[in-house]
């Protein structure tokens, strides 16, 4: 079995909120991988933001304020979302 070296991210919480952290990577280092997560995250996104139920509106801004702070890093935005649900944010 061939082992690889895997690219470590910043974590979500760095110094310089203008940085993006470098997308951690899969094994195969294979660029389609993280465009097909960013694909899903993406699809994920879309599908809670076409949401039109009042009662949902608070997460809908909540996840909107994730994206915003994450342009073009839907993945990042996804997970921040989660992250702050799962803790009560």
């Amino acid at each position: 079995m061939k082992y690889q070296e895997l690219a470590v991210s910043e974590p979500l919480d760095s110094e310089d909120p203008f940085v993006e952290p470098e997308p951690v990577l899969v094994p195969g280092d294979d660029s389609d991988s993280l465009a097909g997560l960013r694909e899903q995250a993406q699809d994920i996104i879309d599908e809670v933001l076409s949401g039109t139920e009042p009662s949902g509106e608070h997460l809908r801004a909540k996840l909107r304020s994730s994206i915003a702070r994450h342009p073009g890093f839907p993945e990042l935005a996804l997970l921040e979302h989660l992250m702050n649900r799962a803790s009560g944010n």
